[in-house]
């Protein structure tokens, strides 16, 4: 009894002081300044690092694919990884170029014309919005002067800020020669990953090996990391190829039904649709607002389309790609979208599923197996009222047979 005490005490100090010091470790983070400067200095120092190491994973599998395929060929087997690396970065830099071709200057066109036609299509849309409230006089006289002190302090704005926003813009062009040195950096770190990408993962093991002693804490650990590639692989990958068909859709639709700025509105839908569930309707809000200023009937069409274009997306397409890839329920999508979009911004509604799905597949496999130890089902069928009603039925059947 005496030993179960101790035993306990040790439990409740250990969890105590391992709170503490998260406790305390946010609290230097957060509230020491000269800490959270020198981290700040460190992350953007390493930032080049990060993102080789992003692009090197992304790249990762078509390399290996290159890698088999040189393999098959005699007298290429020796130099089969140099050349999947050279021909990987080689394939990447053809699709941005592509894009870049293709896309940006029909988008860069659509945002000059866009700017330039604004003014008018405000005019006529105010224009039409006043013989709609001509038959009453004093809404009409209200809403035409919010209208009127709206675009005048846009007006304003523009001739006051925007070109002087615009010269600072032009004034920071010395830090486009950083962001090209880190972009160098990060194609460096990339080629170093994919060239040796086994010994870089074999030291990253030995050192968690030597650190941690425990078999099974090891094993469970090395399981973890392994759902977590395959679930964050297959997401990624399946993502970008999502994205990509729903943003050839859209533009193809679009330019069917003669709708302005096609190119454009398919690009923002295309690149939003990264986003899980609420992708396409968040492209949709900014789409939706440059259609309507040219014609709202057409913007009722457009509403209606990506309506379609959602639901076809994540019924048929999303999951003849995607699969099973992260196995969480729409729920635990929102849930993930909602944490990590508030902690991390825009990045964090796109990584938050991966995220999430890992944690969740943590504390199943840890429910396993504590209900696993107590003799009790793992089936989560059997915990509902059909499946309770079941284990029912079959004891009743056991104690009658008997």
């Amino acid at each position: 009894m005496e030993s179960d005490k101790k035993q306990y005490l040790r439990i409740g100090l250990t969890v105590f002081l391992s709170f503490a010091a998260v406790v305390a470790f946010f609290f230097l983070i957060l509230r020491y300044q000269g800490l959270k400067a020198y981290l700040d200095i460190i992350s953007l120092a390493l930032q080049p690092v990060v993102v080789g190491t992003v692009i090197a994973y992304v790249l990762c599998p078509v390399a290996k694919f290159l890698e088999r395929q040189f393999r098959r060929i005699k007298g290429l087997s020796r130099v089969s990884r140099p050349l999947s690396v050279l021909f990987t970065l080689v394939f990447a830099m053809c699709i941005l170029g592509l894009f870049c071709a293709l896309v940006l200057p029909q988008v860069v066109e659509s945002i000059r014309s866009l700017v330039i036609d604004l003014p008018a299509m405000l005019e006529v849309q105010l224009a039409r919005l006043e013989r709609y409230l001509e038959a009453d006089s004093n809404a009409a006289a209200t809403v035409m002067q919010m209208i009127t002190s709206v675009e005048t302090f846009l007006m304003t704005w523009m001739k006051e800020n925007l070109f002087a926003t615009v010269s600072n813009v032009a004034g920071s062009v010395l830090s486009v020669g950083s962001a090209i040195v880190n972009f160098v950096v990060s194609i460096v770190v990339t080629v170093y990953l994919l060239l040796d990408r086994e010994r870089y993962l074999a030291q990253c093991k030995k050192l968690f090996y030597a650190l941690s002693r425990n078999e099974r804490f090891n094993g469970a650990i090395m399981e973890v990391v392994h759902q977590a590639d395959r679930i964050f692989s297959g997401f990624i990958s399946g993502k970008l190829l999502d994205s990509l068909i729903v943003g050839i859709i859209c533009f193809v639709c679009l330019t069917l039904l003669k709708m302005p700025y096609a190119l454009l509105v398919s690009v923002i839908v295309g690149v939003t649709n990264i986003i899980p569930m609420f992708g396409p309707f968040i492209g949709a809000i900014p789409s939706a607002f440059l259609i309507l200023l040219v014609s709202p009937s057409k913007c009722i069409i457009f509403l209606i389309f990506i309506i379609i274009l959602q639901q076809l997306d994540g019924n048929v397409i999303g999951p003849r790609i995607l699969g099973n890839s992260t196995g969480l329920s729409a729920l635990y999508v929102t849930v993930a979208m909602l944490l990590f979009g508030k902690l991390m911004g825009f990045v964090g509604m796109i990584v938050g599923v991966p995220l999430f799905a890992t944690f969740y597949y943590i504390v199943k496999r840890l429910a396993e197996h504590s209900l696993g130890k107590q003799g009790m089902p793992v089936s989560t069928a059997a915990y509902t009222g059909a499946g309770d009603e079941k284990h029912t039925d079959a004891e009743d059947e056991g104690h009658t047979g008997a």
